[in-house]
């Protein structure tokens, strides 16, 4: 059935979800890496002028970033073969919800681009 038209089923909805997932799971490790690089001492050690810490939370940041972006390529092709009555507003709340979920994950780890990391 991969390029059939099919109902939206219930693990269809997952993609109610999978944005937030990777929000949530961007969140924690940020603030999960913050707390073991100022520990650690990461702050001090200095590649290309920017700290390892800073390294380590950019790399998180814009990984998470792309990965939530990188959501709308299966949810449309998948969302595409949807048909039936609840096919569109699913589609549509689906799509809404991701690109919140990206934005979300921008503006909460957006700190990590200008403000100090160990204070």
């Amino acid at each position: 059935m991969s390029g059939a038209l099919r109902k939206v089923r219930g693990p269809d909805l997952i993609w109610l979800i999978a944005g937030f997932s990777v929000w949530g799971a961007g969140f924690s490790v940020l603030y999960g890496l913050h707390a073991v690089g100022c520990r650690a001492g990461w702050e001090e050690a200095g590649i290309a002028g920017l700290s390892a810490n800073r390294i380590m939370l950019l790399a998180v940041y814009l990984g998470h970033g792309v990965l939530g972006a990188a959501l709308w390529f299966p949810l449309n092709r998948i969302a595409g073969r949807w048909e039936g009555a609840s096919a569109d507003t699913v589609r549509r709340v689906a799509v809404i919800v991701t690109l919140a979920a990206v934005i979300s994950t921008l503006w909460t780890g957006a700190p990590v681009l200008f403000l100090e990391a160990c204070v």
